[in-house]
């Protein structure tokens, strides 16, 4: 039977394949749907297994097939279900974040992390456009978004402690959930047609509702760039940390190289842990040396007054920051969602509810500078 490690080596490959969400409880396959003029042996060619290996999976008798017919071409990745999950290929070892300074280290090299990352985003982008109505507006085609959730790999960014209930003390930790709140972004901006990246990607999980709350997002050091050839080293290195931010704007401005002209848009999501600031969201535009980027401000008020809220007044700052820097995208903004300083803050990301509710408004800021920019 063809193992994972292979699956994993078409995927690196580059291969035109079809990735399905399965069943709940079934997890990821490889799979072929059977066009005309196919055979066994022309299909078992292109995806450089055998036509033995191909029958056993799908238990076949003959070699007949016929269009239409969808074949799974590997073994099922498992999935596994938590109160904070589900997980696939591995879920962590804790079932949350059990203190402040808690963490799980990466048990493979960063290469396979990226290729089983790889795997999951292209299930998870197939899942989304399979059940997309067909008559459904698409009023973001032909734009090209990169959403950088903040942190991640090594970095946890902020870990705060919060409270659940009587006297229960929680840990939430940012990486872990400004990561979430990009992937439900992902989703609700490709329903609406554009195309999207991650510049940071996990190799373990998709979107995840914690029931209940308190079931915090332990904090993994899994993570890594979107980049196959940044992570063939085998170093920890080369995972996201503060030493090698300058990496999220390569795989940004790769990707939004080949947009048209003003339609390419750069969204980095964090959750600041800042005494001085108030509750309620940031959008951070960029400002260097007192020189402003005014489309890079535009957006920013843009998305302010999308974010805003009577009882969470939504503020907007000009900083120099290094993911706003040397980025090609045509206007590039920061937003710190919470401040998880705030107790109320950090109770508020724990929740999944609150998350899409934030991702919902983010990509109602990015639909309406869209309009604008019409």
């Amino acid at each position: 039977m063809m193992d994972k490690l292979r699956f994993l080596r078409l995927l690196s490959a580059g291969l035109c394949v079809v990735l399905l969400l399965a069943s709940p409880l079934a997890g990821l396959s490889l799979v072929h749907k059977v066009r005309k003029g196919d055979s066994l042996w022309s299909i078992a060619r292109q995806y450089k297994t055998s036509i033995r290996a191909i029958k056993r999976i799908n238990k076949l008798r003959t070699n007949n097939v016929y269009p239409g017919q969808v074949l799974r071409l590997t073994p099922r990745i498992a999935k596994y279900n938590a109160p904070n999950g589900p997980y696939y290929w591995q879920k962590p070892n804790a079932s949350r974040q059990r203190h402040r300074n808690y963490s799980e280290r990466a048990r493979t090299s960063p290469g396979l992390d990226y290729r089983r990352a790889q795997i999951l985003l292209r299930a998870f982008d197939n899942e989304i456009l399979a059940n997309a109505s067909q008559k459904r507006r698409k009023p973001l085609k032909g734009w090209r978004i990169v959403l950088d959730p903040g942190h991640g790999g090594i970095d946890p960014g902020a870990i705060v402690s919060n409270m659940a209930g009587k006297k229960q003390r929680v840990y939430v930790v940012e990486d872990e959930y400004v990561y979430d709140i990009a992937l439900r972004m992902y989703k609700e901006l490709r329903l609406l047609g554009a195309e999207v990246t991650l510049t940071v990607i996990s190799p373990n999980h998709l979107i995840r509702d914690n029931l209940p709350a308190k079931t915090t997002f332990v904090h993994e050091k899994n993570e890594v760039y979107n980049d196959e050839r940044y992570n063939r080293r085998n170093s920890e290195k080369v995972r996201p940390r503060s030493a090698n931010l300058s990496q999220r704007v390569r795989v940004a401005n790769r990707f939004v190289k080949g947009a048209r002209k003003g339609r390419s848009l750069f969204v980095s999501l964090h959750a600041d842990n800042t005494p001085g600031r108030p509750m309620g969201p940031l959008v951070i535009y960029h400002r260097r040396r007192g020189r402003i980027d005014s489309r890079s401000r535009s957006f920013a008020r843009v998305m302010r007054s999308a974010l805003h809220q009577p009882s969470l007044p939504a503020q907007d700052r000009g900083r120099n920051l290094a993911v706003l820097r040397n980025n090609l995208a045509h206007a590039e903004i920061l937003v710190e969602v919470h401040n998880v300083h705030h107790e109320n803050e950090a109770y508020r990301i724990r929740y999944h509810k609150n998350r899409q509710h934030h991702a919902k408004k983010i990509v109602k800021g990015i639909l309406a500078y869209a309009r604008k920019k019409r």
